[in-house]
């Protein structure tokens, strides 16, 4: 069957106020100020350029805490600035932080900027999990670590985790999309199939393209 086992979709991301159950702010001793608030809406608008210098001036006034590194990181990575970002989460770890988002990112930029490389895996492995253990609640961690071990080929742990995702949500597109090629990889051809025409139901074009990629088989 034609799969694609690809990294493109590691998920690179911050906690931002708005989100859901995301007391950020809470990781480090001092509250959200302005320049935090200001930066933090200009990256959910997309405005990263925006953002890196409401950050960067953050970073100015308060250098010994951990959040605007990991801010300034993430949106340096949308741009893909995959070095210059790795070295800004890596800042905020050797601080010292509790925002589990910092690990996550740090799993994504190490592997996006230096090399699919079996230690890189390791250790991309490692702090993906130490997000988890920080936050067990968050899909992407989940889906990052499943996509991480599925290149370690890992297939039965990289299922353990995209199982996690779909018992609390049966449709998220992405774990669908990613289960449904380790079950290709397993030879469990339906299973792959019914996984991958639910995520195209639900607007996921890659499984789109492995649908026709496979029609013969997916019927």
């Amino acid at each position: 069957m034609t799969l694609r086992r690809s990294l493109s979709a590691l998920a690179l991301a911050i906690c931002t106020f708005s989100t859901t159950g995301c007391d950020n702010w809470l990781f480090d001793l001092k509250p959200p100020g302005a320049l935090e608030e200001s930066g933090d809406r200009k990256y959910r608008a997309g405005d990263y350029e925006g953002a890196i210098d409401d950050y960067e001036q953050l970073i100015k006034r308060y250098p010994d805490i951990p959040r605007g590194y990991t801010r300034r990181s993430a949106a340096r990575g949308k741009l893909g600035f995959h070095k210059e970002a790795l070295k800004d989460v890596t800042k905020a770890i050797e601080i010292g932080t509790d925002d589990p988002w910092a690990y996550n990112n740090y799993a994504v930029l190490l592997l996006k900027s230096s090399g699919e490389t079996s230690e890189h895996f390791e250790e991309a492995l490692k702090s993906v999990s130490r997000a988890i253990e920080i936050n067990s609640e968050i899909p992407k961690f989940y889906l990052n670590r499943a996509i991480i071990r599925h290149n370690m080929k890992d297939l039965d742990g990289a299922m353990t985790d995209l199982t996690t995702i779909l018992d609390r949500n049966e449709n998220h597109s992405d774990a669908l999309r990613q289960r449904g090629s380790i079950y290709a990889e397993f030879g469990i051809v339906p299973s792959a199939c019914a996984d991958w025409k639910k995520a195209s139901s639900l607007g996921d074009e890659q499984s789109t393209y492995y649908l026709q990629a496979n029609s013969e088989v997916c019927k």
